[in-house]
């Protein structure tokens, strides 16, 4: 969730149905109205008593979500503390004061600074990631947010408004148009009702829904509906028509219930040494690779500690302060300062704020990032799993289409805003806006609807845009009409409505009757109308079932001719050619008449006697034809995302025609592929059982399109993929998407459109939901990612210099360099600058030409770890020198400790040498800045294109003169004299840069054929894990197949296609796989680099 309110486990393995609320033939939707009151103890007339209302509450609890109680800020900060590396640190820390409270310089405060300094920095630490992860948002309280305060129910006889927290099972509700459905209902009563599930369905059509019980069929001829026609789900919302249900299912026992639960994992917080939350179920890649460093830097240490601590014993070094004191107390100071110089406390902190920086640069790419980490996830994606409503299209069904008077039409402009676009002639593409057969079949089509289109002002951006008010199905013939002309409230005045039958699924049509009295056309320059007509009807709904009642039909000129069974052929063939692009069409057809046979005022007259008066001798105006239409720019999108060997998957609910027709339209499918790349999601449940994970493996490893997916189906697909060794981002905007919005390595939801419970569910928020800033933002992932590697191998560097240069120190029995507080200084004060630099360092332009990175890849490869050690023991030797060249000068000859402490004033002379150590070592460290922004290319090589290393370069210079400068915190705590060492001691400081630059130079010779070795050897293994895994596959469906079994037993047919693959050619298509092991620690010192990673 992007927040320790609530823990999921993954894999999570989701049983099939698990949002279906069927109990076998006995479910809700299967059950009679009397088997239902008898389940219930309830009565449908007068409802259930209210002192059962108040038993009921009592068994089953209040009819809300379950919130698991979310960690405290106190508990996340404490819980940080218990990191390897932090109780590292916190050990170090004590020790140095304990050490310090029982030595001779117990009572001087200042010898306490070190153990102080350590624990400001843990605090600091620990505070930040507190902070980060409290500000994560909960979906569960978006869930709970998606209800109205109050619903009508009968209870006692009566009809009474309750709180909906206080319905129960058997309580009889009354829905209307506008309400929001409290709970799960069985309808026993049904008036032309219709429910926007789009929330959990993700489908932007409105659902038609009736009181009849099907009996349950488990071979179905059609599609498998998505929802039951008799059930209305808690949270969806009445668009029109009215009901009376049973509740059958409240709180967490209903569909929404279903959802929060599979957020909510098992329910059960997951505790960290009994009591603290643990959040590593939630960890990315980043995190999981942050930690295992951190493990193995941490025992490292230990070792280190431990050998230099004995060595220490062994040679008897003592205290130069204090040589009187006892061997063993001052080797556990030199412990404490090798664990600081060993353990890389600012790397936590570097992270942290690298990704904080990106994160706030990604805010230009439309990207909001709810989890910080989460930053390079998006970058090493290989799968890109998206919704198709709201996310690859635009979420409005538009009208693309129409055809009238014999005629095609085509209509431009996307979503509401009917000032944009216009109609033109399919031939010649000739202005059609005034056409006659154009403005009579939209003025028709408007006169049916109950739709209004009106400008409204954006809250929170002021601005207005067009916004249509009802059925979704009508918009776009209300935007349509408005193009030519026609609005929807001066259509009402003129064309006053009489009569109104509502459309129903038996009809197929909704029917509605105006006053034309007066009239001798329909409008200015339309049709002419037969003298003494008054009213005219209008029938809007399919095609085949108007079309086969038309005995007319009005020509491009206006004039009414005869509508022959060839003519209806061909209109039909037109409908079907509309159908295969995957368009939603509608017939249009008006009956102009003078008067009724009957009393349109009685209300004694059936609705069906009017419609069936009012539908006869139909004259066929026009047919109109609507698509949601792909987002602007998505096509391009995908295809770089193919360029960037990133598979992009659409998983929707709509019918397989339909999302194929979409899919090639945005480039997810090549026009010449078939249905091997595109399935219906039922082949992954036949009979209702999921296929074993071979199976689906199978299945998934070939396709790209998923139709008619139920919210499980995705996850099921999600966790396929990530078997295959995949990183799957998933988007989404529904709460059916945020069940696999939870699941993926990352889940990306719509900032516009998209629930709140998707943004709650998800890592990441694109904030003007368009699929486009995705590609952006997985370029900056792979940008920050690569600056993150850069920065740790520049620290461990750093890290490993210190170590061999105080080790070196104590083998030799040369004093000691530098004390721990110096090098706490050097490493947050004067490295910290440059480290964080490194991570805004620019991305090379090829970064989306390179392959994903494998998911298991660690942070710092073994190339890299060469590297690190290479050029820390450089710049361990190049100091070391000037650190004895400074011992002969400044301690008269004297290099060794004991000749050292011999001397008169040797603390002066020796803290000479110390400072001029410690200002070359900071120098090199800056050289050092400017080598690591490129692994591979030379320094010099847009020297200056990081413009933040600059600024880092210079805060870095400025805190070496405060360190050596400022009087008393200079000389009293750190124990530098910069004035000290005079001309002399500065320039000799020059030398440690100097070397370093050259020696580390010369050393990216090896790096340059590391590099290019790494990446053909990545090639060669991805594709023969490729052939592995396809190899495995194939055995285990030819054993399935020759036992009888599985894909045979259930009639799917599954084949593995070789060479191109997902529309990624072979050689491109697998550098995000990470099947099979890790590569070799050899492998990755000889060829140790992955595209993914180029670093320029």
């Amino acid at each position: 969730l992007g927040s320790s309110a609530v823990y999921v486990p993954c894999p999570l393995r989701v049983e099939p149905g698990f949002l279906n609320m069927s109990f076998d033939e006995g479910g809700p939707e299967f059950s009679t109205e009397k088997e239902l009151v008898d389940r219930y103890q309830t009565d449908p007339t007068n409802g259930l008593t209210s002192a059962r209302a108040e038993k009921k509450l009592e068994e089953d609890g209040k009819n809300e979500l379950y919130k698991p109680p979310r960690p405290s800020l106190l508990t996340l900060f404490i819980a940080q503390l218990c990191g390897f590396i932090i109780i590292l640190l916190i050990i170090a820390a004590l020790a140095s004061i304990l050490v310090n409270a029982t030595g001779s310089k117990k009572d001087d405060a200042l010898s306490y600074t070190t153990g102080m300094a350590i624990f400001v920095i843990v605090l600091l630490n620990a505070g930040i990631a507190a902070y980060t992860e409290n500000q994560a948002g909960g979906a569960l309280e978006a869930l709970a947010k998606m209800s109205q305060p109050s619903i009508r129910v009968i209870r006692d006889g009566k009809e009474t408004a309750v709180d909906t927290t206080t319905v129960v099972q058997g309580d009889i509700v009354l829905l209307e148009t506008g309400d929001v459905v409290p709970a799960d209902l069985r309808l026993i009563e049904a008036t032309d009702v219709k429910v926007a599930e789009m929330c959990l369905t993700g489908e932007p059509d409105d659902v038609s829904k009736n009181a009849k019980v099907k009996a349950k069929s488990h071979n179905k001829d059609g599609p498998e509906k998505l929802t039951p026609e008799n059930m209305c789900f808690s949270s969806c919302s009445c668009t029109s028509g009215k009901g009376k249900g049973i509740v059958v299912a409240t709180g967490m026992n209903t569909r929404i219930g279903e959802i929060a639960s599979h957020l909510a994992g098992s329910g059960t917080q997951k505790k960290r040494l009994g009591c603290l939350p643990d959040t590593s179920a939630n960890q990315t890649p980043l995190q999981v690779n942050v930690e295992k460093l951190g493990g193995k830097i941490g025992v490292g240490a230990i070792v280190v500690c431990i050998v230099v601590f004995v060595i220490g014993l062994i040679l008897d070094t003592r205290d130069p302060d204090n040589t009187d004191g006892p061997s063993w107390l001052y080797m556990i100071l030199i412990a404490v300062t090798l664990a600081v110089a060993a353990i890389p406390e600012g790397i936590p902190l570097c992270v942290t704020i690298s990704l904080s920086l990106g994160s706030s640069s990604m805010v230009k790419e439309h990207v909001l990032v709810r989890k910080l980490a989460a930053v390079e996830t998006l970058g090493s994606a290989s799968v890109i799993c998206s919704d198709k409503t709201g996310t690859l299209t635009e979420g409005k069904m538009t009208m693309v289409h129409m055809w009238a008077g014999g005629v095609k039409y085509d209509v431009s402009g996307k979503g509401f805003d009917p000032e944009v676009g216009g109609i033109t002639r399919s031939q010649g593409n000739t202005d059609a806006n005034a056409e006659v057969a154009v403005k009579t079949t939209l003025l028709s089509g408007l006169l049916c609807c109950n739709t209004t289109l009106s400008k409204v002002r954006d809250p929170d951006t002021r601005e207005e845009k067009w916004e249509p008010k009802g059925n979704s199905s009508e918009a776009p013939i209300v935007v349509a009409a408005k193009k030519v002309g026609w609005g929807t409230d001066e259509c009402a005045k003129d064309y006053k409505r009489i009569i109104e039958v509502p459309f129903s699924s038996s009809r197929k049509m909704m029917l509605t009757a105006m006053d034309v009295s007066g009239r001798d056309t329909l409008y200015p320059g339309g049709p002419k109308l037969a003298p003494g007509t008054n009213y005219v009807a209008v029938c809007k709904g399919a095609p085949n079932y108007i079309i086969d009642i038309c005995e007319t039909f009005i020509d491009e000129s206006g004039n009414v001719g005869p509508l022959t069974a060839s003519d209806k052929a061909n209109i039909m063939k037109i409908v079907d050619d509309y159908s295969s692009q995957a368009l939603r069409v509608l017939a249009i057809a008006i009956n102009p008449m003078q008067s009724f046979p009957f009393d349109p005022q009685d209300e004694d007259v059936s609705t069906e006697t009017k419609f069936q008066h009012c539908r006869k001798e139909l004259q066929l105006v026009g047919l109109v034809a609507s698509i949601d239409p792909e987002r602007d720019g998505v096509k391009e999108s995908v295809q770089e995302a193919r360029g960037a060997s990133i598979r992009v998957v659409m998983i929707t609910g709509d019918y397989l025609k339909t999302a194929v027709a979409i899919a090639k339209n945005i480039t997810i499918l090549n026009d010449d592929e078939g249905e091997d790349a595109a399935c219906d999601c039922a082949k992954l449940r036949p009979g209702g059982e999921y296929l074993s994970e071979p199976e689906i493996d199978a299945l998934t490893m070939q396709t790209r399109c998923f139709a008619r997916a139920k919210p499980e189906d995705k996850m099921e697909i999600v966790h396929s993929f990530q078997r295959q060794g995949y990183v799957c981002a998933m988007t989404g905007d529904g709460v059916n998407d945020a069940p696999a919005l939870n699941a993926a390595d990352i889940g990306v939801a719509m900032g516009i459109q998209g629930t709140e419970v998707a943004k709650g569910a998800s890592k990441m928020i694109l904030t003007d939901d368009n699929f486009c800033s995705i590609v952006h933002a997985v370029e900056r992932g792979r940008v920050i990612y690569a600056g993150i590697q850069k920065f740790v191998a520049f620290i461990m560097s750093v890290h490993i210099a210190e170590v061999l240069q105080i080790f070196v120190c104590v083998v030799a029995n040369i004093p000691v360099m530098r004390t721990p507080l110096q090098i706490l200084f050097l490493i947050l004060v004067t490295d910290l600058p440059p480290s964080i630099a490194l991570g805004m360092e620019p991305g090379d332009k090829s970064v989306l030409k390179a392959r994903p990175r494998p998911k298991s890849e660690p942070i710092m490869l073994g190339w890299m770890w060469m590297s690190s050690i290479v050029n820390g023991a450089i710049l361990t030797l190049v100091i070391i020198i000037v650190y004895l060249i400074c011992l002969v000068h400044f301690c008269d000859g004297k290099i060794f400790q004991d000749d050292i402490l011999a001397l008169d004033g040797f603390e002066e002379k020796l803290a000479n040498a110390r400072t001029v150590a410690f200002i070359s070592l900071v120098l090199s460290e800056n050289i050092r800045a400017y080598i690591s922004r490129s692994f591979d290319k030379h320094c010099w090589v847009n020297f200056l294109g990081n413009k933040d290393m600059q600024k880092a370069i210079l805060a870095a210079q400025f805190a070496l003169l405060v360190a050596t400068l400022l009087p008393f915190f200079s000389d009293k705590i750190l124990g530098l004299r910069g004035i000290g060492i005079g001309i002399w001691g500065w320039a000799v400081s020059v030398v440690g840069p100097v070397g370093t630059l050259i020696l580390c130079e010369l050393y990216k010779i090896v790096t340059q054929y590391q590099v290019h070795q790494y990446q053909e050897m990545l090639a060669r293994e991805a594709e023969l894990k490729d052939e592995e895994f396809k190899e495995e596959t194939r055995k285990y469906l030819a054993g399935k197949k020759a036992s009888g079994d599985g894909i045979k037993a259930h009639d799917v047919q599954i084949t593995i296609h070789e060479g191109k693959q997902n529309g990624i050619s072979k050689s491109d298509s697998h550098g995000g796989r990470a099947k099979s092991g890790r590569t070799s620690w050899t492998k990755s010192l000889c060829c140790p680099f992955v595209g993914s990673t180029r670093m320029a």
